[in-house]
C-alpha cells in the first residue's frame, strides 16, 4: 500500500511540470495598416502593431486601452485581461500545492508509526490532487483568455484597424488621415469650351442628286471573260 501511495504522488508532481514546450512563429506579417494588429507566437501569444508590443498572453494587459473605440473589440480585450488574471492565479496557487504536496512524502519516515505515515501522505496527495485541478482549470482559463484576446483583435482590425484608422485616447476613433490631393501635371490648361449659335453653324454642303435613267434597261449585261 505504501509503495502505491508514493507511486501516485510522484507521478501527480510530474504531471503537474509536464505540457512545457516553447515555440516561434516563423513568418512575420509584412503588410499591415499604420495601426493595423497582427498576431504571432513567441513561448507566448504576442498582439503587435507596426509600432511595436501592444499586449502579450497570458495577461493581454493594454490590449482594453487599444482597441476600446469598437464596443465588441473591447468587451473581448475586457474578458481576456479578466481571464488572462484568473490563469495565471490559479496556476501559481496549483504548482504551489503540487510542489507542498512533496512535503508528504516526510511521511516516510515514520515508518515504525503507520497512523503518522499514512496521515502525512494521504494529505500530500490531497495537496497533489488539488493542485493538480487547479493548473487543470487555469490552463482552460488560459485558453479562453487567448481566444478573447484573438477575438478582441479581429473585430478591431474590421471596424478600424484595416481601415487605416486607430483608437484615440478618450475612446474615439481617429479616422483615416485624408489622401494627398493629386499633383497636376505641367502643361497648357484649356480653357472652357464656348458654345456657339445656331445661325452662326454653317450649312452643310450641297448634295449632289442621283442620276436619272432615261432610256430602257438593257436585257442582258455581258460580263467581260
Amino acid at each position: 500500500m505504501n509503495a502505491r501511495l508514493n507511486v501516485a504522488i510522484v507521478g501527480l508532481s510530474a504531471a503537474l511540470a509536464a505540457g512545457c514546450g516553447s515555440g516561434l512563429t516563423v513568418v512575420q506579417p509584412r503588410v499591415l495598416g499604420p495601426h493595423e494588429l497582427a498576431l504571432q507566437y513567441d513561448n507566448e501569444f504576442q498582439i503587435v502593431s507596426p509600432q511595436g508590443m501592444v499586449a502579450s498572453g497570458v495577461r493581454y494587459s493594454g490590449l482594453t486601452s487599444y482597441v476600446q473605440c469598437v464596443p465588441k473589440a473591447r468587451e473581448h480585450a475586457i474578458a481576456a485581461e479578466v481571464s488572462g488574471q484568473a490563469a495565471v492565479g490559479m496556476t501559481i496557487a496549483g504548482m504551489t500545492l503540487g510542489i507542498g504536496g512533496l512535503a508528504g512524502l516526510a511521511g516516510l519516515a515514520y515508518q515504525d508509526k503507520p497512523d503518522v505515515m499514512t496521515g502525512f501522505l494521504l494529505a500530500g496527495l490531497g495537496a497533489e490532487i488539488v493542485g493538480l485541478v487547479l493548473t487543470a482549470v487555469g490552463r482552460s482559463t488560459k485558453v479562453d483568455a487567448n481566444g478573447h484576446a484573438v477575438d478582441a483583435m479581429n473585430y478591431y482590425n474590421d471596424a478600424v484597424g484595416s481601415r487605416g484608422g486607430r483608437c484615440g485616447p478618450r475612446g474615439m476613433e481617429v479616422p483615416k488621415a485624408p489622401a494627398p490631393a493629386p499633383v497636376e501635371e505641367e502643361g497648357p490648361k484649356l480653357g472652357p469650351i464656348a458654345p456657339v449659335p445656331v445661325d452662326q453653324i454653317p450649312p452643310p454642303p450641297p448634295v449632289k442628286p442621283w442620276p436619272v435613267q432615261t432610256g430602257a434597261p438593257p436585257d442582258r449585261i455581258i460580263l467581260p471573260q
